[in-house]
């Protein structure tokens, strides 16, 4: 009861109104200045030559990606190259690292893919990581709230895939590294032993 009767009068004089009125306001005018800033920014973007160049008439590179993608390493590594094009655009250009790693992890999808025996080259033909690369970049810059979530989700699985290869990676070194010391593979006592011989 008693809120009810402080709720009337802060109403009757008008305290919270004002108050809120002139909060409403600030938010406006800040959304505003964040929404005008926003618009600038993509305009500086899009004006870039490579934005243009990789984003705007980039259909002849995804055809050029999944020629490449027949080509078994020459190919893979061709196509590891333009996926660099798109990382320092979207790292340098568009400034963004969440961006940047879920470009980089769908580059190394592909690169990945790619380098599968036999299946590889039809999965580096279907999988067009540079087009699925374009597409996040081209509507990250144009806010499309759809795809910033999807940003998102793919940087962080790419983060931990990333990882995740990495640790493996220095887990089979150490265990070659271990294997290649150990009397039985080394293959130093075979070149003593013809020596002394």
């Amino acid at each position: 009861m008693s809120n009810l009767r402080r709720e009337q009068t802060r109403k009757q004089f008008g305290f919270d109104s004002e108050r809120q009125i002139r909060r409403q306001e600030r938010a406006k005018q800040r959304a505003l200045k964040e929404r005008e800033r926003d618009q600038l920014r993509r305009e500086e973007i899009e004006r870039n030559s490579l934005y243009k160049t990789l984003i705007k008439g980039a259909f002849g590179f995804d055809v050029a990606d999944a020629v490449l993608g027949f080509l078994e390493t020459v190919g893979d590594v061709l196509s590891g190259l333009l996926a660099l094009t798109y990382v320092y655009l979207s790292l340098f250009v568009v400034r963004s690292l969440r961006l940047t790693v879920a470009v980089l992890g769908v580059a190394f999808v592909d690169l990945l893919m790619g380098l599968v025996p036999g299946i590889g080259t039809l999965l580096d033909v279907v999988f067009c990581g540079n087009y699925i690369n374009r597409t996040m970049i081209k509507g990250y810059v144009e806010g499309d709230e759809k795809m910033r979530r999807r940003v998102n989700i793919v940087s962080v699985v790419s983060l931990l895939v990333i990882v995740g290869v990495v640790t493996l990676m220095v887990h089979l070194l150490g265990w070659a590294s271990d294997a290649w010391s150990s009397k039985e593979w080394s293959l130093w006592p075979k070149f003593t032993h013809h020596a002394n011989g």
